[in-house]
C-alpha cells in the first residue's frame, strides 16, 4: 500500500490523469520530496493509452531542447530541432509520456520557457500523436513561477493528505508488526496527528513505532535534515505549512525547533485521547463485576444523588468508593489507574508512553 491508493491522494492523481487525457502537460509541485509511488500509479492508469513512457533525470540538463533531442531523437540533426516547437512536429519525438524530475533551480528558467513554448506548439498536434510532459518539481525549485498556458497546468500537492489518510496508512504499515489492536491503533493515531499531512514524516515515525509515542528527538532530527530553524519562513513552498489556505497548519518539526512544545503535545494528546478515552470506558465496564461484591447499592455519587446501577457510576466515583472497602489492592490499583488516565486526558494532558501502552495491554477479563 502507498499513500496514492487512499481517497484524497487518489483524487489528486485522478486530476493529473484527466489533464493528461485532455492533452495538457502537467507540472506537479512538492515542497519537500515526493511521496513514493506516484510515477507507478500514473503509469498504471495511463498505460492503455500511453505505453511509451520515458522517465528522465534532468539534473544535468541546462538546455532542454538539446537535452531532449539527444536523449529521445539521437538521429535527428541539430538544425531540424532548434526549439520546442520543432520537436513537437518530429515523428520520432511524438506519442510519448515524458516523466521529468530533478530539474535544478538554476535551470528552471530555461525549462519553464521551453515548456511554455511546447505547450503552445503541441496544440497543433493530434491528441493521439502528442507527446506530453509530466514535470515534477520539489524542494527549492517550487518557489519559482510556473508559466500559464492552455496546454500546461500546475498541480500543487497541498491539502491533499490529512490525518485520516495517514491513520489508515499507518494502520496498514503496522499490520503484522504490532499484534495488539489497541496498541496498533494508539501508534497509528499518534503518528497521524503528529505528521498531520507529511507522508515522509509518518514513514520516519513508523520505523520505530514505540518511539513515535514520544517523538521529540525524531522531530528535531527531521527539522535538521530539512534545514529548518526557528527563523525558517512558514510557508507551503518551504514545506513548513500545509492544509487549507484559510486554515494553515504548521509542521510539527518546525513547532518543535521553535520550542512550541504545547502545540506538539496537543497533537500527541489528540492521538492518545482518540484511542484511550473509549478504552477507559471499556475497562471501567469490564471491571464492574469484580467491584460489585465490595460495594453496597445504592451509592451516593453526589450530595443527594444516588445510583443503583454500578454500570452508571463514572470511574472517579467508583475509585473513591472502592478505596473505602476491603477490595483487593490489585483491583484498587487498576481502578485508580483508569481514573488517573481519564483525569489527565480530560484535562488535555498527555500520558507517558508507558502508561498509554499499559492501558492498551490490560486484559478484558481482569
Amino acid at each position: 500500500m502507498n499513500i496514492w491508493t487512499l481517497p484524497r491522494p487518489a483524487s489528486f492523481v485522478e486530476g493529473i490523469e484527466n489533464a493528461i487525457r485532455d492533452g495538457s502537460n502537467v507540472v506537479i509541485r512538492f515542497p519537500c520530496s515526493m511521496p513514493r509511488g506516484l510515477e507507478g500509479e500514473l503509469r498504471g492508469r495511463l498505460y492503455p493509452v500511453y505505453n511509451a513512457w520515458t522517465s528522465i533525470d534532468a539534473s544535468a540538463a541546462s538546455d532542454p531542447v538539446v537535452f531532449l533531442r539527444e536523449r529521445l531523437c539521437p538521429d535527428l540533426a541539430a538544425h531540424r530541432a532548434r526549439g520546442m516547437a520543432d520537436l513537437a512536429d518530429v515523428a520520432a519525438f511524438q506519442g510519448r509520456l515524458l516523466w521529468i524530475e530533478k530539474i535544478g533551480r538554476c535551470n528552471w528558467a530555461q525549462w519553464a520557457a521551453a515548456l511554455a513554448a511546447y505547450a503552445d506548439a503541441c496544440r497543433s498536434v493530434d491528441l493521439l500523436d502528442r507527446t506530453l510532459f509530466i514535470v515534477v518539481l520539489s524542494g527549492a525549485t517550487v518557489e519559482e513561477s510556473v508559466p500559464e498556458e492552455v496546454a500546461l497546468v500546475r498541480r500543487d500537492f497541498r491539502n491533499v493528505v490529512d490525518t485520516l489518510d495517514l491513520f489508515v496508512f499507518a494502520l496498514f504499515r503496522l499490520s503484522g508488526r504490532i499484534e495488539h489492536p489497541e496498541r496498533r491503533s494508539l501508534v497509528a493515531q499518534t503518528v497521524s496527528q503528529v505528521a498531520q499531512w507529511d507522508c515522509q514524516l509518518a514513514e520516519r515515525l513508523l520505523v520505530t513505532p514505540i518511539e513515535a509515542l514520544s517523538p521529540d528527538s525524531a522531530l528535531r532530527d527531521y527539522a535538521r535534515r530539512q534545514g529548518w530553524t526557528p527563523d525558517t519562513t512558514r510557508c507551503w513552498e518551504n514545506g513548513t505549512v500545509d492544509g487549507p489556505a484559510n486554515r494553515p497548519i504548521l509542521h510539527s518539526a518546525i513547532l518543535t525547533v521553535s520550542n512550541d512544545s504545547a502545540s506538539v503535545s496537543q497533537r500527541i494528546w489528540a492521538g492518545q485521547s482518540a484511542v484511550l478515552l473509549p478504552l477507559v470506558e471499556e475497562r471501567r465496564v469490564a471491571v464492574i463485576p469484580r467491584c460489585r461484591r465490595y460495594l453496597q447499592l445504592p451509592i451516593e455519587t453526589q450530595p443527594g444523588e444516588w445510583v443503583g446501577d454500578l454500570r452508571k457510576i463514572e470511574i472517579g466515583s467508583l475509585a473513591w468508593h472502592l478505596e473505602r472497602t476491603n477490595a483487593p489492592r490489585g483491583l484498587k490499583r487498576q481502578v485508580h489507574f483508569l481514573r488517573r488516565v481519564r483525569n489527565k486526558l480530560a484535562h488535555m494532558e498527555t500520558l507517558r508512553p508507558e502508561d498509554a501502552l499499559n492501558l492498551c495491554c490490560y486484559k478484558r477479563h481482569e
